[in-house]
């Protein structure tokens, strides 16, 4: 008679594989039901004896896409996964502990604590930070599975607790006091797990006292700039990594002050205990990014000029999820914040690899073996919308003076806001193009310029740069900092194509130099030619492989990893952009080190007004472009200006 004993060991792991893939959600309960059958099968299925059955489990589980783009395969080996399975569902089973003994709220006070009598509760900071930190990693890189097991662990509800017993305590003691609230890890991964689970119907149906509590929460994180940290490295910082002694430069860098803005670079790292079976070391997401995306979708949930949610809305909702799936991320269309999605983690591997990249802006670019951060070619073309607030500009004066209470005097005055839409257009230096891009730049020379021109040569770095002792210190570099990282020595024409930059400081050659247009195709994948060579581009065949693969043969991550250590210090310029908007020009460049994007918005009638301004910002999760802006009235940028938030994104249409 057939047993269990007589099945052999491939159809076992079949059964058992089979078993997990019809439960789909919560951890793999009929494995261990399969193992209390019998002793053959307990040593077969047994963790430390088959550990590859184990790693097949967790990518059945788990979304594995993400990791497999942005980690070396080393660190997926089937062991490492098999022990991420297990490490996994011992945290999410302590998330859907924690959320369900959290009730009532006197129970919820002994376990959370109550950080503004600095009472702590059971439920420790380092197992807060461990939750939070699993939580933010399986949301970055979810494509669907990830979701459905943090939905059995009660993510969303373990979210309004952290909001409950940590940010809104904080906040009130905060408005009694007029000080601003503390800022720590577990606060910004926190932060940063709202913003990824919330949802547009969620913000629509809020009440009025929920909208009120949860402004009262996000306005000082949001606009407190002279407090929390906005970017990876200073933003006046235009050569990344800085391995210069600046303190040098900055002698009284160390002193503090209410609007004095820190200009030495510092190391972020943070070392995640256990992450695919090694440690992972990463920089923190900052928490004032979040809140601000949290704050501004509040802001816009309703159209201006309407205090309701509008059927129209409602229906687009509807139609939108049964098209797309339950997860799908509404967005409507008179916001100009993208919502974040769940079911597609490409969305977030800007922010992910920035994350694990951008640590030390101190130091030299990492090994080969660990990510690296690049900016995504034609991520600034086109039609870009948004919102622009600022608090007043008395409580701006007030907290430059030294007042006691720094929330009191941002909430003296009401936010001003400002809706904008801007055109923009890049330019890139030929020699960072690769694959796709660098045949059409070749095709794009051949066409327009039959005739050959050598200073258009493609593959040749040739800007001109000062010699050293010519160079400006750090300190002295407020004109060109204040001008969109865009040296004033060098003049800019619009050609055919793209623009010549020229050289005008005494002892360069006037060559100028092309920075070849980068437009968006039909396809919206960005493309170089004239606007009527579209279609044909569109029906060009270009393979993986042949857009990663150069003329030489050479893999591109090889050949750009040979100029990194020159391409990262020098004063050239990569990327330019260039825009318009009502009444206004606007320019800058590309932090290569991290992608900060720096613009300058002067009026067009004037160029050297006083009246510009400075946008810094990074594009993050779901093409929002968040950022802060600061008035030009002083140029020093050890202190802070006038300064607002802003989130853009494009246009749907």
């Amino acid at each position: 008679m057939p047993t269990l004993h007589t099945v052999p060991f491939e159809v076992l792991q079949s059964i058992a594989i089979k078993t997990v893939d019809q439960a789909q959600r919560g951890p793999p309960q009929t494995i261990y039901n399969l193992l209390s059958t019998c002793r053959a099968i307990h040593d077969s299925l047994a963790f430390d004896a088959n550990p590859l059955f184990y790693a097949n489990v967790y990518d059945l589980q788990f979304d594995t896409a993400a990791q497999k783009r942005r980690y070396a395969p080393d660190r997926l080996a089937a062991l490492h996964r098999a022990r991420e399975l297990k490490r996994r569902w011992t945290l999410l089973k302590e998330i859907k502990c924690i959320t369900d003994i959290s009730t009532p709220v006197d129970q919820g006070f002994l376990i959370w604590g109550n950080p503004s009598t600095n009472t702590v509760g059971t439920y420790t900071y380092q197992e807060k930070l461990s939750h939070a930190w699993l939580a933010y990693m399986l949301l970055t890189e979810s494509d669907g599975r990830n979701w459905q097991q943090l939905s059995w662990a009660r993510l969303v509800e373990w979210i309004r607790l952290f909001m409950f017993y940590d940010i809104d305590k904080v906040s009130i003691h905060a408005q009694t006091t007029g000080l601003l609230p503390p800022e720590n890890e577990f606060r910004a991964v926190g932060m940063w797990l709202w913003w990824l689970s919330l949802r547009y119907e969620n913000v629509v149906k809020e009440s009025l006292v929920a909208h009120s509590a949860v402004n009262r929460m996000l306005r000082p994180f949001t606009f407190a700039s002279f407090r929390y940290s906005f970017f990876y490295a200073p933003w006046s910082s235009s050569r990344l990594p800085d391995t210069d002694n600046v303190l040098n430069h900055f002698p009284g860098a160390t002193q503090d002050g209410p609007l004095f803005a820190d200009p030495i670079p510092h190391d972020r790292t943070i070392t995640l205990p256990s992450y695919l079976g090694s440690p992972l070391l990463v920089s923190p997401p900052h928490i004032c990014q979040a809140a601000a995306l949290l704050f501004f979708s509040r802001m816009q949930r309703y159209p201006l000029g309407q205090m309701e949610w509008l059927p129209h809305d409602i229906q687009m909702m509807h139609n939108a999820r049964r098209l797309h799936g339950p997860h799908h991320p509404y967005t409507p269309n008179h916001s100009t914040i993208n919502y974040p999605t769940l079911v597609d983690s490409r969305q977030y591997d800007d922010d992910v690899l920035r994350m694990l990249s951008c640590r030390d802006p101190t130091r030299a670019r990492t090994p080969r073996a660990q990510p690296k951060y690049q900016y995504n070619p034609g991520s600034f073309v086109g039609e870009w919308e948004g919102r622009f607030v600022n608090y007043g500009l008395m409580a701006n004066q007030d907290i430059g003076a030294g007042h006691p209470a720094p929330l009191h005097a941002m909430e003296a005055e009401p936010l001003t806001q400002d809706v904008q839409a801007w055109s923009l257009r890049e330019f890139h230096h030929p020699s960072t193009l690769t694959g796709r891009l660098k045949r059409q730049y070749h095709r794009f020379l051949r066409d327009e310029y039959s005739n050959g021109l050598p200073k258009y040569e493609p593959g040749t770095r040739t800007q001109w740069s000062p010699p050293s002792h010519q160079r400006p210190p750090p300190q002295k570099r407020s004109r060109d900092v204040f001008n969109g990282f865009f040296p004033f020595r060098l003049k800019r024409e619009l050609v055919g194509g793209g623009v010549e930059v020229t050289e005008t400081a005494p002892g360069a050659p006037r060559v100028p130099i092309f920075y070849v247009e980068l437009k968006k195709g039909p396809d919206g994948r960005p493309w170089i030619g004239r606007d009527d060579m579209g279609p044909v581009l569109q029906m060009e065949q270009d393979d993986d492989e042949e857009d990663e693969e150069d003329a030489d043969g050479m893999d591109v991550d090889e050949r750009e990893d040979e100029h990194d250590e020159d391409a990262d210090i020098d004063d050239r310029l990569d990327i330019i952009i260039e825009g318009e908007e009502v009444g206004s020009v606007i320019y800058g460049t590309i932090r290569k080190w991290d992608g900060l994007v720096n613009l300058r918005a002067f009026p067009s009638d004037d160029p050297n007004s006083r009246g510009s301004w400075l946008y810094r910002g990074y594009i993050t999760s779901n093409g929002n472009w968040i950022g802060r802006s600061r008035d030009t009235w002083t140029d020093d940028f050890t202190r802070e200006g006038y300064e607002g938030v802003f989130v853009m994104a494009k246009r749907p249409y």
